[in-house]
């Protein structure tokens, strides 16, 4: 099958009547889901073009899943946006993209003949959005091809197949989240997905619809392995988890593994543009700090900034070469992305052990020079993180006459902390000149809508510190 989707038509011929998709209250069978992809389809062949962008702007996700799946069956590309966007955002949007069509609710027309093209592997058939550093997201584009070869590491090497019932516990404008949907759907597995992450009622939602694969942030895992713990209720049918590459600490660990004791857990690195890149699972043989190895059909080269392939312990641009890559940017991007020779890197520094183990440096966009010293604000971030009070950091650097950038830390602590403790733990693993010269301490940490730290608002509120001391 050459495009995403083309196998749930298949899939609802054989069990027509089986469940495909949950969404809440809301049970869909297989021959359900494939009518709406194709009344879908039809309705966008009556009002647009083959190749038209498609923005949809559809809170209810099983909705959204099926209006996607529509685009993909009728050749057009689905603008994956979020119903919550404020209206300055979304009139941003709209206008960087110029979509054809903008679609709010369900995307339907009585069955009848349509002439629909056959998507091609290298059509585009997906617009996302991640942050910009201006406040206005990027949009990066993904063709058919692309999301194949990711989906065929998730059966080949995650060992995901047809039998699976995949839970998805929150929102689909988060790329994870929709990726994880749509997978199992591709695959022939029933996807269970949610509006909201309410970690209670996804635990219950997980027990009542059997589910044993969960995709889910860092975050997430350890909210929900809280929620389970703090009631004594583990649960055991979770059999795997795919959850995007953290620093985690070892009592995070020990609850993830209390609160889904079957669970083989499974973390990756990766982006937006470049999908999976590397891996690797709780109790392989993978150094402390690594975020595993490259995964099949994915090449990875550390490159200095002149372009020259630097040996293997050398920390430069991380470049990837994949099937799996993007197509480029709809909107927005920056300087930090850019290709080589078929090679794509999106600004992630890092080296290579002799052994191929691939460790994460930091952002090069977050990277400061103090006292001509080269400063990964993710160095000093895992740093304070690995102290069990300290459940989230960030690391920024300001203009300072003397040393060119003064580096300040933000923490969030569970208890009272005070900056002497962390202090020396920062001297304990870092040389003097890259311990932070002042700690903020902040209860209300901004958080995205996919629950990552908010690295603008954040920085705007510690710079207001600063400027005020």
């Amino acid at each position: 099958m050459t495009w995403v989707g083309a196998p749930l038509f298949e899939k609802a011929r054989r069990t027509p009547d089986e469940t495909g998709l949950v969404s809440g209250s809301l049970q869909l069978s297989w021959n359900q889901l494939a009518l709406a992809v194709e009344q879908g389809a039809s309705r966008l062949a009556d009002t647009t073009q083959p190749g038209d962008k498609v923005a949809l702007f559809i809170g209810e996700p099983a909705e959204l899943m099926m209006a996607m799946l529509a685009c993909a069956r009728a050749a057009r590309v689905a603008m994956i946006c979020d119903a919550g966007w404020p209206e300055k955002k979304r009139r941003a949007v709209i206008e960087g993209t110029n979509p054809t069509l903008v679609v709010e609710e369900q995307l339907r027309r009585d069955p009848g003949p349509s002439d629909l093209p056959v998507p091609k592997p290298d059509d585009p058939f997906y617009i996302g959005f991640t942050s910009g550093s201006t406040g206005v997201p990027k949009a990066f584009r993904r063709s058919h091809g692309s999301w194949l070869a990711s989906f065929a590491v998730s059966e080949g090497h995650f060992g995901l197949n047809a039998s699976d019932r995949v839970l998805i516990p929150g929102g689909l404008t988060h790329s994870l989240h929709l990726y994880g949907a749509i997978q199992a759907l591709h695959m022939g597995a029933a996807a269970i997905v949610s509006r909201l992450f309410l970690p209670a009622a996804i635990l219950a939602q997980m027990t009542e619809e059997k589910a044993n694969v969960l995709y889910a942030t860092p975050t997430q895992l350890q909210l929900l392995s809280l929620a389970a713990n703090r009631v004594g209720r583990p649960v055991p049918d979770i059999a795997q988890i795919l959850v995007s590459g953290a620093k985690w600490h070892e009592e995070n660990r020990r609850a993830v593994a209390n609160a889904f004791p079957n669970a083989r857990l499974h973390e990756f690195y990766g982006t937006s543009e470049t999908s999976f890149i590397a891996a690797h699972e709780t109790g392989d043989d993978c150094p402390a700090g690594s975020v595993g190895r490259a995964l099949p059909g994915i090449d990875i080269e550390i490159r200095g900034d002149n372009g020259r392939i630097l040996p293997a312990g050398e920390t430069g641009l991380i470049y990837v070469r994949s099937g799996q890559l993007f197509d480029g940017y709809e909107m927005g991007g920056d300087g930090e992305t850019r290709w080589q020779d078929g090679w794509l890197t999106v600004g992630d520094c890092g080296h290579v052990d002799e052994d191929g183990f691939l460790f994460l440096a930091g952002r090069r966009k977050r990277m400061f020079v103090s006292a001509g010293v080269n400063v990964f604000a993710e160095e000093i971030e895992t740093i304070l993180e690995s102290d069990p009070n300290v459940s989230a950091a960030a690391a920024f650097g300001f203009s300072d006459p003397l040393r060119g950038t003064r580096i300040v830390a933000a923490v969030k602590a569970e208890a009272p902390a005070d900056a002497g403790t962390l202090r020396a733990l920062c001297l304990r693993d870092l040389e003097p000149v890259k311990v932070p010269r002042r700690f903020h301490f902040v209860e209300d940490w901004p958080l995205t809508a996919g629950g990552k730290t908010d690295l603008q608002r954040l920085e705007q509120m510690i710079r207001m510190r600063e400027d005020a001391e």
